[in-house]
C-alpha cells in the first residue's frame, strides 16, 4: 500500500471543506416574514373554541405548542418576557361523510374531518394585531401588486386547516378522538409553517 502524499492528502482535506460549505448558510427555523422580523419570544394561551366539541381547544394549543417548540424559529415564553402573544380560535371543525356501508348509504364507514383556525399575534401590552401593515385595511390586489412588496402573511392573514380520515368502527369516540388529534397536529403545521416562512 502506497503512502499518501501531502500533496493529495491537502487536495482531499480542500475537497471536503467546499463540499461541506454548502451548509454554512443553515439556520434552525424558517425565515421570518419582514412584518415579524423583531419576535423571537412568543406566549401561547389556550385558543379559544367556538365549535360544540368538547376539549378541542387543549388538543390544538398542545399540538401548536409541540410545533413551534419543533420548528425552533421563535421561543416558547411566558407572559412577561414574550415579545408577542399567538392569539387562535378554533372557528368551526366539520365531519363529511366519505364512504357508507354498501346495504345502508346512511351509516357511514369514512369520514372527512377538517378543523379551522383563525389566528394572528398580537402586541403584550396593547393586545393590538401585529401585521407590519402601515395602513389598516387590507387589499389583496394591492398586495400582490409591483409597487408593495409581497408578504405572503397579508394575503393569507391567520387562517389555517387540518384534516384527516376517521375510520368508522365500533369504538366511534376512541377513533373520533385520535382524528381529530391528527387534524391538530396537520393545523399546527400549517399554522407554524405560516409563522415561520409566510407560507
Amino acid at each position: 500500500m502506497k503512502p499518501v502524499s501531502s500533496l493529495s492528502f491537502l487536495a482531499l482535506i480542500c475537497g471536503a471543506l467546499v463540499s461541506l460549505s454548502g451548509c454554512a448558510g443553515y439556520q434552525l427555523g424558517g425565515a421570518k416574514p419582514a412584518s415579524y422580523s423583531g419576535i423571537n419570544n412568543i406566549f401561547i394561551p389556550s385558543f379559544k373554541n367556538s365549535t360544540l366539541e368538547p376539549r378541542l381547544s387543549s388538543l390544538v394549543t398542545n399540538a401548536v405548542l409541540k410545533e413551534v417548540q419543533a420548528d425552533g424559529t421563535y421561543k416558547v415564553t411566558n407572559r412577561a418576557n414574550c415579545d408577542a402573544v399567538l392569539m387562535g380560535t378554533i372557528a368551526d371543525v366539520t365531519k363529511t361523510q366519505l364512504r357508507a356501508e354498501k346495504t345502508n348509504t346512511l351509516e357511514s364507514t369514512e369520514l372527512s374531518v377538517r378543523l379551522i383556525c383563525d389566528f394572528y399575534l398580537a402586541d403584550p401590552n396593547t393586545g393590538k394585531r401585529i401585521t407590519g401593515l402601515q395602513d389598516k385595511t387590507i387589499d389583496k390586489a394591492a398586495v400582490l401588486s409591483e409597487e408593495r412588496s409581497y408578504d405572503p402573511l397579508r394575503v393569507n392573514l391567520g387562517r389555517v386547516y387540518g384534516s384527516t380520515i376517521q375510520v368508522v368502527d365500533e369504538s366511534f369516540q376512541v377513533g373520533e378522538r385520535g382524528a381529530l388529534a391528527i387534524a391538530a397536529e396537520d393545523l399546527a403545521t400549517q399554522l407554524v409553517s405560516q409563522l415561520s416562512n409566510g407560507w
